[in-house]
């Protein structure tokens, strides 16, 4: 059991962990610690693993660029991730980012859960399906069900396992901002689209970070076009 109090503490015990073969550091999280929205990918990128900072690197531009559009800071949000170093794979004798395995994810909970302890945020942004998923079960779709604010339900994968704060915090499946690059190299006809209705979700995000109690089901009129 993870008995620490403050993120100071957590993130002292994350930096002290032994790291996998090939992973230069933890990634923890980072923003602030108490934002109303705590938003969560599923594992670091190879860029993450370099400058030790979740979201950066070209996703992590792209990231930027959307809370830009819809006016928030990344001060404003707390962001982290379930798997707390880069999961990768080799590819032609290169390592290339990989979605982490649900044992992975397992085994690195008991930080994310300590960090929703400590952060008691009232929305989660769930950044990609994997995450999304997890908190939500494996027949939510970002496709159908993102943008929306929906509760997580007692038959999420995550309570099986983990426990939320008392106040169980609302939450959101968005695409990770990755795949607007996807886009951009495979569909360039659907990247607009796309990254426009995704700054349309973070505008919602924006209302919760000053203070706007989300809504269940919230503006729920279309659908994601990807």
């Amino acid at each position: 059991m993870i008995t620490m109090k403050t993120l100071d503490e957590l993130n002292q015990t994350l930096s002290a962990l032994a790291l996998p073969e090939g992973v230069t550091q933890v990634v923890l999280g980072a923003g602030n610690p108490k934002s109303r929205v705590v938003c969560i990918g599923h594992s670091p990128s190879g860029s993450d693993d370099q400058t030790g900072k979740p979201y950066s690197g070209p996703a992590g531009e792209i990231f930027d660029e959307l809370l830009t559009e819809a006016s928030i800071q990344r001060s404003d949000i707390y962001l982290t991730n379930l798997v707390k170093v880069w999961t990768y794979k080799e590819e032609q004798g290169q390592k290339v980012n990989r979605t982490p395995t649900m044992k992975e994810i397992k085994a690195w909970l008991p930080y994310i859960e300590k960090e929703l302890e400590i952060i008691q945020p009232i929305a989660i942004v769930a950044l990609g399906g994997t995450t999304a998923q997890f908190f939500l079960g494996k027949d939510f779709k970002i496709t159908s069900s993102g943008k929306k604010w929906l509760t997580i339900p007692d038959s999420s994968p995550y309570l099986k396992v983990a426990k939320l704060p008392e106040e169980r915090p609302l939450i959101m499946g968005l695409a990770q901002p990755s795949y607007l690059i996807h886009l951009q190299e495979n569909a360039p006809e659907s990247y607009r689209p796309a990254r426009e209705s995704l700054i349309e979700a973070l505008k919602k995000v924006k209302r919760v970070v000053e203070g706007e109690i989300p809504e269940v089901g919230r503006e729920a009129d279309d659908e994601i076009p990807f």
